[in-house]
C-alpha cells in the first residue's frame, strides 16, 4: 500500500513557449496529466509546475479526481501521461454555459 493517492487533472491555461516534444504552440490548451501524490493540493502544485516546465501557464479553472493509475505508485510522487488539447476562445464561448462543465479545486 503507497502512502500516495492517484489523481487525473484537467488545467485550462496558455501555453506561452512551444514545445516540439508535446507538438504545442502559443495559445488556448487544456492540459491533462495523471499523477501520485500525497494529497490534492500536491497534485494542483505539481501540474502547474510541470505545466510552466513545458512552456503552459494554468491561468483558468483546474480540475482535480481521483482515478484509477495505469502506472504504479513510486517512492516519490510522480506525474505522467502529460496530454495538452488546443482551444480557441471562441469555441469556448460558443459552447453556452449551459453546456459548460462545473469546474472544481
Amino acid at each position: 500500500m503507497t502512502e500516495f493517492t492517484h489523481y487525473t487533472l484537467l488545467a485550462d491555461g496558455e501555453v506561452f513557449a512551444p514545445n516540439v516534444d508535446f507538438d504545442t504552440e502559443c495559445g488556448r490548451y487544456i492540459m491533462a496529466m495523471k499523477v501520485w501524490a500525497k494529497d490534492a493540493d500536491q497534485a494542483a502544485d505539481m501540474i502547474v509546475a510541470i505545466g510552466e516546465r513545458l512552456g503552459f501557464k494554468p491561468d483558468g479553472e483546474l480540475q482535480v479526481f481521483m482515478t484509477e493509475p495505469d502506472e504504479p505508485a513510486d517512492d516519490q510522487p510522480f506525474g505522467y501521461d502529460i496530454q495538452f488539447t488546443s482551444y480557441s476562445e471562441d469555441e469556448e464561448n460558443e459552447a453556452g454555459e449551459e453546456e459548460r462543465p462545473k469546474w472544481i479545486h
